[in-house]
Parts: structure tokens; sequence; C-alpha cells
């Protein structure tokens, strides 16, 4: 009696999007493969397949679509190595990054100081430039307008100005290393306290206050008294 051999599985995977199964007869690894159900499409790569599948042999490009979705691929293959490879760190929180962009250079500071923990020194450098440089700028606009425009911009363009501009930089520090952190915390990277920034940040906020209220209180004044 000759001896049986074991059935073969079809090879399958997971679709990233709907999370139906997906069969894959008649693919390689390297292919790209849509869903029957919603339609997405899914790379087909060794960390996806359940069962044997060969390697792909292209002898064409890839299509837009399909080049977008192996970026994306890539990139969630990253951040995972990422994650792993930064457990032993101690990171901000995202909340905390954003409730500095009330003084949002020192958001940028926080958000700086993540992604130098993460190991990219020059994009942590260049958010910390950017936040400072900001926020100088910011101080000179405003003072420019004090002194040469007084009153002859209404105030609510004034409160829009100095509420909107801090805001949209505290999102965008914060989105800038979001991905990043959050990878590391799920691998099991800690959280620094913010209690010596934000009190650092607070100081520095009182100080600003009495900064332009004294400022204002010279400017009320006639000038040569």
């Amino acid at each position: 009696m000759s001896a049986q051999t074991a059935p073969s599985i079809d090879p399958t995977l997971v679709c990233s999007s709907c999370q139906a199964t997906v069969s894959l007869n008649g693919k390689r690894v390297g292919d790209s493969v849509r869903c029957s159900g919603c339609k997405a499409l899914n790379v087909v790569t060794r960390t996806k397949v359940k069962g044997e599948l060969p390697v792909a042999r292209r002898t064409g490009g890839l299509n837009a679509e399909e080049r977008q979705n192996v970026k994306e691929t890539l990139r969630r293959i990253q951040l995972r190595r990422l994650g792993r490879s930064t457990q032993h760190v101690s990171l901000y929180p995202n909340w905390a990054v954003f409730v500095a962009g009330v003084q949002f250079y020192l958001a940028a500071i926080l958000a700086g100081e993540n992604l130098t923990a993460l190991g990219f020194e020059q994009r942590g450098r260049r958010l910390k430039t950017l936040g400072v440089v900001s926020y100088v700028l910011l101080a000179a606009l405003v003072l420019g307008e004090v002194v040469f425009l007084g009153d002859l911009i209404p105030r609510w363009v004034n409160a829009i100005v100095l509420g909107g501009i801090p805001l949209l930089m505290a999102i965008y520090f914060t989105n800038a290393q979001a991905k990043q952190t959050e990878a590391a915390r799920e691998a099991g990277a800690g959280q620094s306290s913010v209690l010596l920034p934000l009190l650092i940040g607070l100081i520095l906020a009182i100080t600003q206050a009495f900064a332009v209220w004294f400022l204002k209180l010279q400017l009320d004044q006639p000038f040569g008294s």
C-alpha cells in the first residue's frame, strides 16, 4: 500500500482592511491581490501568508496603487521594528505635547526630545529649531504691530492670530512624532514625567504676561513723559 501524502493547504492571507480571508491560489510572494469583499488591494508578503507560497518574478513595474500599498506595508513594518528596538526609552505623552502648544516652542521641544530618544536626532533637532524660531517670529510680529499699528487692527483679529497659531503649531508638533511614539509605547516604552516641563512652561507664561503688561504700560504713556 502506498504511503498517503498530507493534503496541501491552499495559501491565504487576511485582508488588511476588512480582515476577510483572501485566497492566494496562483499568486506568489511579491504579487498583489484584491479582496473579493471590500476590494482593497493587498501586497503579498511572507509575514502575511498562511501556507507555502513561492516568490514572484516580476517582469513589469507596479502601478500607482500597488506602489502606495507596498509603501504602506513597509511603513508598518518599520514602525513595528522601531517599537521593538525602543522598549527601554521613556517618552512624553502626546497629550502633554499638545497642551504645551500654549507655548508652542515648548511643544516643539517635547516632540523633539521624543524623536531624539527614538533615534531620530536630526529630525528632533529640526523640530526644536522650528518651534523656537517660529515663537520668536510671532513675538516680533506682535511687538511690531503694537508699536507701529497701535489700535488699527481689531482685537478679534489679534485674538484669532494669537490663539490660532499656537493651536495649529500644537497639532503639527503632536502629529510629527505621534506614529513613532505610539509604536514604541505599544512595544512597552515608558512615560517621562511631565511635571518639570509643564512647570517651566507655566513660569515662562507668567513671565511673558508680566512683560506684555509692562510693555503696554510703557506704550500707553505720552512720549517724553
